[in-house]
């Protein structure tokens, strides 16, 4: 076991730094944006905006693609990242909702756009400020009008593929060094969206709210 441990430092002020994109390549991508947000706080001990993590979000526009000849699952399927959310959120048949997401959400789903949470990260030394949750906050206040649904998928980042991540930011990250427990830290992180009022799909590994 190491001894080594990360200090949590003082910040306050968060902010984030959106940007949004998408290709102007293919007409299905005009639906479905990608959204980056830079985490920055006030950091008390050098008065100055430090930068304390990412975020990465995806706006489906479902509700503007059923009135085109472009198939549902062509816009989920555009990306890996999206993909595994239609057969966990859709009715192949009807193209909405699954009528079972209104019972686990305990509430009607209305709006017809969904809001995926791709992944949220924090710097080692800035977790336990619950910077992380506060960021969720905002995502969800910004992107999630006209949602009927907000998604993710609860993976622990340490068991994702190296070879996919920026080597440079994995290493700020301390990837490393979190634990290799997968039923733990599954457990860990479905508790920490939970707080949220996020709720598992039975047999899946998404969450929705």
């Amino acid at each position: 076991m190491s001894n080594t441990a990360t200090t949590a430092r003082t910040v306050s002020d968060v902010q984030i730094h959106f940007s949004s994109s998408t290709t102007t390549g293919d007409e299905i991508e005009d639906y479905a944006t990608s959204i980056e947000g830079t985490i920055s706080c006030y950091e008390e001990t050098s008065d100055e905006d430090t930068l304390v993590g990412k975020v990465r979000l995806y706006y489906l526009d479902m509700g503007a693609i059923l009135e085109t000849n472009i198939g549902l699952f062509d816009l989920f399927d555009i990306r890996g990242e999206t993909e595994p959310f239609y057969s966990a959120l859709i009715d192949h048949d009807t193209k909405e909702f699954k009528s079972d997401l209104e019972e686990i959400l305990g509430d009607y789903i209305i709006d017809l756009n969904l809001l995926i949470i791709d992944r949220i990260e924090i710097l080692p030394e800035f977790r336990g400020n619950n910077i992380g949750l506060e960021c969720l906050r905002r995502c969800l206040q910004q992107y999630a009008h006209g949602c009927g649904v907000v998604a993710l998928k609860c993976f622990p980042l340490q068991f994702e593929g190296a070879e996919l991540d920026d080597p440079a930011w994995r290493r700020k990250m301390q990837i490393g060094k979190l634990s290799r427990d997968h039923k733990r830290s599954l457990a860990k992180l479905k508790k920490y969206y939970a707080s949220l009022g996020f709720k598992v799909i039975p047999g899946t590994d998404i969450m929705v709210a």
